[in-house]
């Protein structure tokens, strides 16, 4: 073989430049693959600190108007790139995932998902809540190797556009909710013409207190009376508290009746209890 190589001139540095990056082609880089946040249309997109005021939920996933959950199309795009900045098309939908544990270490839950966002049957019997460990992507990746992750789900005729799935609920919230695809975790951009590693996404929760133990008595993922409780402290606080960032639910930069209000219109709201189902 290195007769032959030899005898028609090409270098072994040469022919491995050659090998290499096509054995590679198909293989996300985590230097250039990214997401960006997003709302509104997919033609027009707002991106962004302006997308992200959209990213709050219901454990419901429902709500409407200036209450609404996961509105404006809230959702991320997601760019899989290989190691030389070509796109990788045809990543499935189901291998690109915002990815939970489903619960907290002390419930027993473990992994390398968000590890707070409360997302499971166990602990959440009545009523019975989905087992949800994947937030999947809207549709394999196109020529580009671009797709988007629609958070309350997405019309599978038009990616990009909220179709509510009603097995998408979940509470509580987590400081990073990581992002992977064929197992590889992304960064973020804040837009597209960011830098990565400039965003990290959050969603922020309605119900932002308590299901994170064993205690049948802790309420996970419903919007209950404590949530209720730390909203008015919050509001009569002299200075924000140190959970202020998630009760922020409008993200303006305090906590204020419009944001008590969110709540008050939820109330109750659980991944079983409230219309729709």
């Amino acid at each position: 073989m290195m007769f032959k190589v030899a005898k028609l001139g090409i270098g072994i540095a040469a022919v491995l430049a050659w090998i290499v990056p096509a054995a590679h082609a198909g293989v996300p880089s985590t230097t250039n693959s990214f997401f960006v946040p997003q709302s509104g249309t997919t033609t027009s997109p707002v991106e962004g600190t302006n997308a992200t005021i959209n990213f709050r939920a219901c454990p419901n996933n429902d709500g409407n108007g200036n209450t609404a959950s996961l509105f404006g199309h809230a959702r991320l795009k997601v760019v899989v790139l290989d190691q030389n900045g070509n796109g990788i098309p045809g990543v499935a939908a189901a291998d690109i995932c915002v990815l939970f544990n489903g619960g907290t270490a002390a419930q027993g839950f473990s992994g390398i998902g968000a590890d707070s966002v409360i997302s499971n049957s166990a602990f959440n019997p009545n009523p019975l809540c989905p087992d949800l460990r994947c937030i999947t992507a809207d549709r394999a990746t196109d020529a580009n190797g671009e797709t988007f992750i629609t958070f309350a789900g997405a019309d599978p005729l038009v990616p990009g556009v909220t179709l509510r799935n009603p097995n998408r609920k979940w509470g509580h919230y987590d400081s990073e909710l990581p992002v992977y695809a064929l197992g590889f975790k992304l960064s973020g951009k804040l837009t597209s013409g960011s830098a990565i590693g400039t965003y990290a996404l959050r969603i922020k929760n309605f119900d932002h207190i308590g299901g994170l133990t064993t205690d049948p008595e802790d309420q996970g993922e419903i919007v209950g009376i404590n949530d209720f409780n730390t909203m008015v402290v919050e509001l009569n606080a002299v200075t924000p508290g140190p959970l202020a960032y998630w009760r922020d639910l409008n993200s303006d930069g305090s906590v204020g009746i419009t944001d008590f209000n969110i709540v008050v219109a939820h109330g109750e709201h659980s991944c079983g209890a409230g219309l729709p189902q």
